[in-house]
């Protein structure tokens, strides 16, 4: 599974790209000597706009329009992931992305919330807390890099910026954009070990000063590292058009489609005699060919208005409308029988969890920014209003038994699920019951909500920044039987209305222009049903046992300093403190009662830019003591959260030789993650160290040669755990190569 393959297209591709780009005029090749050509470091015309010019891992300014300053006086701990990171990292996916971004935690999903990009920020789920140029994504699927022009990690309760959850912080993704500036052409055609090959293609085409359109394509396949049979394949394109009827407005509409089919993964199973995981060769799956796959679907079409009737006043209008879809079934490594003194005889069970959501949403934002000044004091304001109306069906997959007797003496088997090998598992076997169509239950959630934010200047040392927000969040749920599949199902339906206010209030100290001092309040709120994908309470879906208690309310404090320095570095430093009331706990029984308390505290720092002009560095270190205060069961009190390293690190580093060549690494550790809904159980997975390395070697202007090593020692660890008392471990990816050609026209 870890020879050099790919397939012909790729090939083609690469072969075509070399010779194109090659071909760049001799004055071309001249103008590599000059002194502002670095490898990974250089200023293209596909370049993001948001990042330093002469440090392109530093991001300068934030997309998001609700932050009106330079990040560097932004007072909220932003790790801002531009472009030119995540291809040095070689991340091709969120969820490779933000697996080595300090604070933030992959999670594990199954048939009662979804599997896809499950994330848990400060020790918080964080899954519906994604947003695509300004508004959110709902629905849980997994998404893909390909068309991204940066990805912010905001941490923190947002609610005044966000509204509802945002409880550890949310996450924030910028599309690439239109470009007035120049056409041009960036041509990606990647191969490596375990089949994978991998082309994009970038292309910006000034149609004339008033109008550009820009078109980026993908094709994605691989097999993962280190795992037998799992794989997968992606493809898609984005085309999105500005036009400037006049210049002071610009109108903008995208459409994004995307798909992926592959073969899931659940990992290995547990030891239930060391609650750890399994003692098993790391290649072995536990799915069923048979039985197991994966669907995502995304279509979305976005219309954006920027108009400036002054100087100092942007108005800006942005609706979408989205269809989205994740259909799996999963073999999950379950219930491991090691009773037997023959360890050939110790079995697991591959559960056949399951998935079949569709998320239909239209959403639109509009909002303002002012600057003006009031007697000698300045202001940025951010004002808007926020209108969304969220669906999702859901539709799990059953299988029905079949009858392996005969007409007259019928002996009827039942798919509960597949026991296999524990040491030798045999992802072969027959699987010859139909699939089909249980119950079906709709959510939908229609919101409104409203929100100023004011940075208030009032002296040139110092400043104050005041934000309020009103939600409303209105939830209806219904259930009913699908063609008497499920047969004495009652129908259920379920109602949840409720408005809150959420505030952020900060002071800024800058005792110059390159350093920043903060103190921060914020806070947000996590109504019952939040979390829309979710079926039922324990996985934050509405339930009739939490459909009558009041909103989750989170609560903030964060102290920090952010310096520049040489205007090519920044270092950030936070302590901060996030304190949740009104938890929603099982009291047993299927009873749930807002009894909690929940704490999570610690530090964090972050570096990202140039040094010396050859040296790049973006990383960053957490540190978070997440325990529960208060709890109906006081046996809780004092235990950790599940799913949260108390320290976590990550730095990328990459040093130019010359004018050509640049060789580096990414380094990422973190501690012992323990398993469990809120709080920690005593299963666990270890702690690791993981390296990578890249290197990237320029030929000429017009040709990029990058390799990139993931997993550079062939680390064995886990993403994550599942939460029940018999879990199983997100096994993650091998030791892989890729060589990626980047043609530039």
């Amino acid at each position: 599974m870890s020879s050099l393959r790919s397939a012909p297209v790729s090939g083609a591709l690469l072969a075509s790209s070399l010779a194109a780009a090659l071909a760049v005029p001799a004055h071309a090749e001249e103008a590599a000597d000059g002194p502002n050509i670095v490898v990974i470091g250089q200023r293209e015309a596909d370049a993001n706009p948001n990042a330093d010019k002469d440090a392109p891992f530093k991001v300068n300014k934030s997309q998001n329009e609700k932050f009106t300053e330079p990040l560097r006086d932004t007072p909220k701990s932003v790790t801002a992931i531009p472009k030119e990171v995540i291809d040095a990292i070689g991340a091709t996916s969120f969820r490779e992305v933000v697996r080595s971004t300090p604070g933030v935690t992959l999670g594990t999903g199954e048939g009662g919330n979804a599997f896809g990009d499950r994330i848990f920020i400060r020790g918080f789920e964080a899954r519906n807390d994604v947003y695509i140029d300004g508004l959110r994504d709902p629905g849980v699927t997994s998404r893909e890099t390909f068309a991204v022009e940066q990805i912010e990690v905001v941490k923190g309760p947002s609610g005044a910026y966000g509204g509802r959850g945002t409880t550890g912080g949310l996450v924030s993704v910028q599309s690439k954009r239109a470009n007035f500036d120049r056409s041009f052409a960036v041509l990606d055609a990647g191969v490596g070990t375990d089949s994978y090959t991998r082309e994009t293609a970038d292309v910006n085409y000034v149609i004339s000063d008033k109008a550009a359109l820009r078109v980026n394509g993908l094709y994605h396949y691989a097999d993962t590292p280190g795992r037998d049979f799992v794989y997968s394949r992606r493809w898609g394109a984005t085309a999105a058009l500005s036009v400037k009827p006049a210049d002071n407005l610009t109108i903008s509409a995208d459409y994004y489609y995307y798909r992926l089919r592959g073969l899931p993964d659940y990992g290995i199973p547990f030891d239930p005699n060391t609650m750890r995981p399994g003692n098993v060769d790391r290649t072995n799956f536990y799915g069923v060919l048979a039985r197991d796959f994966i669907e995502n679907d995304a279509d979305v079409a976005t219309l954006r208005i920027e108009w400036q009737p002054a100087e100092n006043v942007t108005l800006r209008s942005t609706t979408r409308y989205g269809e989205t879809a994740n259909r799996y079934v999963v073999g999950a490594p379950e219930r491991p029988d090691l009773s037997s003194s023959n360890p050939d005889d110790w079995t697991a069970t591959s559960n056949p969890k399951n998935s079949n959501r569709r998320n239909r949403y239209w959403a639109n934002a509009t909002d303002m920014t002012a600057r003006f000044a009031t007697g000698g004091i300045e202001h940025a304001v951010v004002a808007g209003a926020e209108f969304a109306d969220e669906r999702v069906r859901n539709q799990p997959y059953g299988f029905d038994s079949i009858n392996v007797g005969t007409a007259d003496n019928p002996v009827y088997v039942s798919p509960s699920g597949v026991v296999m090998s524990y040491l030798h598992p045999d992802p072969t076997v027959a699987f010859d019951f139909p699939l089909t169509l249980g119950s079906v239950s709709n959510t939908r959630v229609k919101s409104a909500a409203g929100y100023i934010v004011d940075t208030v200047k009032l002296t040139p040392h110092l400043s104050v920044l005041l934000g309020g927000r009103y939600d409303r969040f209105d939830l209806s749920y219904d259930s009913e039987d699908a063609d008497g599949r499920t047969p004495g199902l009652q129908p259920l339906k379920l109602g949840y209305d409720k408005g809150f206010w959420n505030w952020q209030a900060s002071v800024i100290y800058k005792p110059s222009t390159p350093l920043t001092f903060y103190a921060s309040y914020a806070t947000s709120t996590n109504p019952s049903g939040e979390q829309i994908d979710g079926s039922g309470a324990s996985y934050d879906g509405i339930s009739e046992a939490t459909v009558n208690l009041e909103p989750e309310k989170n609560k903030a404090w964060e102290l920090g300093a952010k310096w520049e320095v040489a205007d090519d570095l920044l270092l950030t430093a936070a302590l901060f403190r996030i304190d949740k009331d009104n938890a929603r706990e099982n009291a047993g029984g299927g009873v749930y009662v807002s009894a909690g308390k929940l704490r999570s505290q610690g530090f964090e720092a972050s570096v990202a830019g140039t040094v010396f002009g050859r040296l790049q560095l973006f990383g960053g270190y957490s540190y978070n003591d997440a325990t529960i205060i208060a709890s109906s069961d006081p046996a809780n009190v004092g235990k950790r959260f599940a799913n949260v390293p108390q320290h976590s690190g990550s730095l990328l580093a990459t040093w130019t030789f010359g004018k050509r060549f640049e060789i580096g690494g990414q380094v990422y550790a973190q501690s012992r993650i323990y398993g469990g809904t809120t709080f920690a159980r005593d299963t666990s997975v270890p702690g690791y160290v993981r390296f990578d390395a890249v290197a990237r070697f320029r030929v000429n202007n017009g040709l990029d040669l990058r390799l990139n090593v993931l997993n550079l020692t062939d680390k064995v660890y886990y993403d994550a755990i599942y939460r029940s008392g018999t879990p199983f471990a997100y096994i993650a990816p091998g030791r892989s190569a890729m060589v990626t050609a980047t043609a530039r026209f």
